[in-house]
């Protein structure tokens, strides 16, 4: 991975923001998620109590040392309030899809089933095949929003991990 440094004919400011931001997002891509949950050191991690040292050795991890590596505090500290940012509006679209994907529908559903249990299942019956259809489709949206949110969520931990590393790190528990 290139390294964005000060004086290397990128612009300073707002667009070297951007483009360094533009470069960390890249090396925690949505759709390979799934996938390095079974091969990363980090996803092998997930038992005992140290959920860190895999983490820091995680190939995101490390790129995103790399890629930061010679980045100044004041420059960093925007990058990581972008991050920031970033996961709590990732927060808030995932609130919103969990409510308007998930709980609305089932609790319409369950009326329906209370107030024409037989109707609905005799329409399930006869229609299994676009039930199905349609569950998996409206299950598939919160699952790529979750998926999104945990990436965004990874981004701040491996810059809480160049923090720490750097000595910048606050007291704050997000």
């Amino acid at each position: 991975m290139t390294k964005v440094e000060a004086g290397d004919g990128v612009e300073d400011g707002p667009v070297r923001l951007w483009a360094l931001w533009r470069r960390l997002k890249a090396l925690f891509p949505v759709w390979s998620l799934i996938p390095s949950s079974f091969y990363t050191p980090g996803a092998w991690g997930y038992a005992g109590v140290d959920f860190v040292s895999g983490f820091r050795q995680n190939p995101s991890t490390l790129k995103t040392f790399d890629l930061l590596d010679g980045i100044d505090e004041a420059s960093f500290e925007a990058l990581y309030a972008l991050a920031n940012l970033n996961a709590r509006r990732q927060d808030q679209i995932l609130r919103f899809v969990i409510v308007g994907y998930l709980t609305v529908p089932l609790s319409i559903l369950a009326l329906v089933a209370e107030l024409a249990g037989d109707s609905l299942l005799s329409f399930t019956r006869a229609h299994m095949w676009e039930v199905i259809s349609l569950l998996v489709a409206v299950g598939f949206g919160p699952i790529i929003y979750m998926m999104s949110q945990w990436r965004s969520r990874q981004i701040i931990g491996v810059l809480d991990l160049i923090r720490i590393e750097r000595g910048l790190a606050s007291d704050r528990s997000d």
